[in-house]
């Protein structure tokens, strides 16, 4: 019988991390389709799931952009949990984060997802004051297991994930669809050597510190 590793790293967090970047245009050819650097979403949200962390707590927060009818865009962070809410913002803000403004107090929002036998989509409703989100991500593919350098702290944080890509997404806002398409992220090739969907679900993400030293 072989014997387990305890990894002599820090654990520092445990979430699933869904991303949903839909927008109009020619999909092109490929997985979830092209990505010219002169488009990017009208629609994204990254929303992280975390039952723990070390520093930051336990909740839901939401990143989300979105293209208002008339052209306005917004940017929101949607959170049960303000305080993790502001922490994960400082964190994203110290490593340059730009996808989502992050300067914004974060909104109080409850959130639910489809049942856990459910295994090959992913429906979320986020509720909020004047703003209410269902995103579906369906016909989740194959799982893929990656581990590497963390990508936002490559030097000091390693991470682990299961990434799943949605053969279709969707999302409504206030009970309107969103129009658009997901579309293919190459800005992934550089980490995980081929480009990513930009509706996937990364499961079971654990991030470790490095050993010091």
């Amino acid at each position: 019988m072989g014997a387990a590793t305890i990894d002599r790293g820090r654990p520092n967090l445990l979430m699933d991390h869904l991303q949903l970047g839909l927008r109009n245009g020619d999909p092109g050819p490929g997985p979830g389709g092209a990505d010219p650097t002169s488009a990017g979403p009208h629609f994204y949200l990254s929303l992280y799931v975390i039952p723990w962390s070390r520093d930051l707590g336990a909740g839901h927060v939401a990143l989300l952009r979105h293209r208002w009818p008339g052209g306005r865009t917004e940017d929101m962070t949607l959170t049960d949990n303000p305080s993790l809410a502001r922490a994960h913002q400082a964190n994203l803000r110290s490593v340059g984060y730009s996808r989502v403004d992050l300067t914004a107090e974060p909104r109080s929002a409850s959130f639910g997802r489809n049942p856990l036998p459910e295994q090959d989509r992913i429906r979320y409703l986020i509720s909020a004051p004047g703003v209410d989100v269902e995103a579906r991500w369906d016909d989740l593919g194959e799982a893929l297991f990656t581990h590497g350098p963390a990508p936002q702290r490559p030097e000091s944080q390693r991470i682990w994930s299961v990434f799943f890509e949605a053969g279709s997404a969707s999302a409504a806002v206030n009970g309107v669809p969103v129009p658009g398409h997901a579309y293919a992220v190459e800005s992934w090739v550089e980490w995980l050597g081929r480009p990513l969907s930009s509706a996937h679900v990364a499961r079971c993400e654990i991030l470790v510190d490095n050993e010091p030293g």
